[in-house]
């Protein structure tokens, strides 16, 4: 991700479209969000299950919709980001800042 959507401690970024209306060329809408610890990128296929991608930066490790990930799955949530990225412009973009709860 561009270095625009870098985190620090306890924070996170969500980017999605600005307006809910907008899609991507195929009409999924993509929403892309990282923390220190993990990204995330949530996939919305119309009439089609919901995918969800997380990936823990500490492990490498991947789930998809909650189930321990492949390699495959990893490189799909790489080529998805890719996707959004190329077919989004910044203008159309919306970046969310959000404060972690800290463990206590």
């Amino acid at each position: 991700m561009n270095s625009q959507y870098k985190t620090s401690k306890n924070k996170a970024k969500i980017v999605q479209f600005s307006d809910e209306k907008k899609s991507l060329p195929d009409g999924s809408k993509v929403i892309y969000a990282e923390s220190e610890n993990k990204i995330v990128v949530f996939h919305k296929i119309p009439f089609e299950k919901n995918m969800s991608y997380v990936f823990d930066r500490k492990t490498a490790a991947v789930k998809v919709n909650g189930k321990i990930g492949s390699d495959l799955d990893k490189k799909r949530m790489l080529e998805l980001g890719d996707y959004f990225l190329n077919n989004a412009k910044d203008e159309e973009l919306i970046t969310i800042d959000v404060n972690l709860k800290e463990n206590t």
